[in-house]
């Protein structure tokens, strides 16, 4: 008996013959085995009446029967059932209408019949244009504020022109803060499945769950350590061929600013970047080569393995570049040459002097046409003013103030705003937006503005400008911090330039990219990074450019703020409680007023 309850088909008939039975009571306006109301001689027969009415429940019926079909077996095989049931009641309701006037009953049944078939026609019409539009409609509109459904060009992209098959495992635990991220990284994930079903598998896996599944990754995978945090492993091929990465919870999302998840802040804020670092880790696979980048150490500058947020230290930069694919390392130039498959050279902030000899290794380096990445001003001498100037560059004097645009209570913290008068491939996706420098200093290109270039076969673009509002501060001891018209310099001033050699006259080179300046040590910092992430995308575009790879540069993040309703149990009772009773109140409200408008 178990086993005859529970087919599908003994069910669907219980069902349809339930309906059957309640749909025949309403039309009629009795139970089957009952006389139904006498309704004069201009009405046709009882027993044609009921038979009509029969008729009538069965065509509805099958018109549900059809889409039951259509949903769990095959739309083909609805379309005969579709045809019977309409043209049934179409058929009987042509049939009858000259007994609406004579016939409570078949007006009842007529009049409910077509309220029915109205309804089952506008619901096929909407399902039909909604499955054309999934199926034919191209890509959906994304309305969200954040363009959270939505991938960029740069990524889709990458995703349809996949050799091979790939598979994401998204690993994370259970805690409240896993859950809010893991449901951010799931869902860009399903967008990537959905540029290319055919080459994409998404899978999810929780180490504390399911610690056996995860033991076999990290056994075939060494150093997949993405217990803490989570974290995605991208599988870019199959079998024992297939080259893996991971993408770290950590290198997916700046720190929240507000509050402790764990402690159920009614506001969570995230910087979510999730698209152009897994993107960037795939590239990388594709590649099959990782770049290597290697920034100078032995003159105080700050450590690429810091990352804590108070500490000096450039780690979350650090983190951010691992997660593209490249390979990261300190590099000093006392002790080692600079490799010949380096891919970029960065200086952030030393405190010392480089000396004769690391110079000339760099200038070496430079003139070989490699790129680099500085980060310097004026506060200190670094040995490598001799080397800038070569490449039309110079420091003006002063410290760089704006009362205006600057962090509160710190003038020399500079918010320097990114706008459509400086195009160039390194800003064009931040365009409005803001980087922060601070002690950031006046940069001078030769042969801009007027001035003769030291060395004409290269050519110096302003990146980035204070506002109208700034100046280079020559004396920061005085108080209150005010513009001198005399030693100070007036805004806007040039605080970010890019090198490229001349274009060939012949249109054989655009101009390759040779160096990258920055005047602010500082902006890589972590706790600036926290602050604002801004700078770490200008930084990554940088870095992209100077190595000729559009294709890692342009995905700007996402900021997602989630907003939890907080309230104590009284009050969530109130909330549940006062609309419900309210409800039902107004539903005995309508009833009573019905019927005392019927009986008068």
């Amino acid at each position: 008996m178990s086993a005859f309850l529970s087919r599908t088909e003994v069910w669907v008939f219980a069902l349809a013959t339930a309906a059957f039975l309640a749909l025949y009571w309403a039309f009629r306006g009795a139970p089957i085995g009952q006389a139904a109301d006498d309704e004069g001689t201009d009405a046709p027969r009882a027993a044609y009446r009921d038979r009509v009415i029969g008729a009538m429940v069965v065509g509805l019926l099958l018109i549900i029967g059809g889409a039951y079909i259509a949903l769990a077996r095959s739309l083909l095989w609805s379309i005969p059932v579709f045809a019977i049931g309409f043209g049934l009641v179409l058929t009987l309701i042509a049939f009858n209408q000259r007994y609406r006037h004579a016939s409570p009953a078949l007006r009842r049944t007529i009049d409910l019949s077509n309220t029915a078939l109205t309804i089952a026609l506008v619901a096929g019409i909407l399902i039909v244009i909604n499955v054309l539009a999934f199926r034919y409609g191209g890509r959906a509109i994304d309305f969200t504020r954040e363009r959270t459904f939505s991938l960029e060009s740069l990524t889709n992209n990458q995703l349809k022109t996949l050799d091979r098959p790939v598979t994401f495992t998204l690993i994370a635990g259970k805690s409240p803060l896993a859950v809010l991220q893991s449901d951010r990284i799931q869902q860009v994930l399903d967008l990537y499945k959905a540029a290319n079903p055919d080459r994409i598998r998404v899978e999810t896996l929780n180490p504390f769950v399911e610690p056996e599944k995860y033991e076999a990754i990290a056994k075939r995978v060494p150093g997949v350590a993405v217990t803490q945090g989570g974290g995605v492993l991208i599988a870019y091929g199959a079998g024992e061929k297939a080259a893996y990465s991971v993408v770290r919870t950590s290198e997916l999302f700046d720190l929240p600013r507000s509050g402790r998840v764990e402690d159920q802040s009614a506001l969570y804020e995230s910087t979510f970047h999730g698209e152009t670092a897994i993107t960037s880790a795939l590239i990388a696979l594709r590649e099959g080569k990782k770049p290597k980048i290697f920034f100078t150490t032995g003159h105080g500058e700050r450590s690429i393995n810091e990352a804590r947020p108070r500490e000096p230290g450039i780690g979350v930069w650090h983190a951010r570049l691992a997660a593209t694919g490249a390979e990261v390392a300190e590099l000093n130039l006392i002790e080692s040459e600079i490799p010949a498959d380096a891919s970029l050279l960065i200086v952030v902030g030393p405190k010392s002097p480089f000396r004769t000899e690391e110079v000339s290794k760099l200038r070496g380096y430079l003139d070989r046409g490699q790129p680099a990445l500085m980060l310097l001003g004026n506060q200190e001498r670094t040995g490598l003013e001799e080397l800038l100037h070569s490449y039309n560059i110079d420091f003006g004097p002063g410290t760089i103030v704006d009362r205006r645009l600057s962090a509160p209570g710190r003038p020399q913290f500079v918010y320097v705003p990114m706008t459509p008068d400086l195009r160039h491939p390194v800003v064009d996706s931040l365009i409005s937006r803001f980087v922060l420098l601070p002690s950031a200093s006046p940069i001078r290109i030769l042969g801009f503005g007027g001035s003769a270039p030291v060395n004409t076969n290269l050519i110096g673009t302003p990146l980035l400008r204070t506002s109208s509002f700034s100046w280079a501060e020559s004396d920061l001891t005085k108080r209150p911090v005010e513009y001198d018209q005399g030693p100070d310099e007036k805004g806007p001033l040039t605080v970010g330039v890019t090198v490229n050699n001349k274009p060939d006259a012949e249109g054989k080179s655009d101009g390759d990219p040779r160096l990258v300046l920055f005047s602010s040590p500082a902006m890589a910092d972590n706790d600036l990074l926290q602050e604002e992430p801004t700078n770490q995308d200008l930084l990554m575009n940088a870095i992209a450019w100077l190595r000729g790879r559009p294709d890692l540069q342009g995905i700007a993040p996402r900021t997602h703020v989630s907003m939890t309703l907080l309230a104590d149990p009284v009050l969530r009772f109130r909330l549940i409680m006062v609309p419900t009773v309210m409800a039902v109140l107004l539903v005995i409200a309508l009833g009573v007023s019905t019927y005392v408008a019927r009986r008068e």
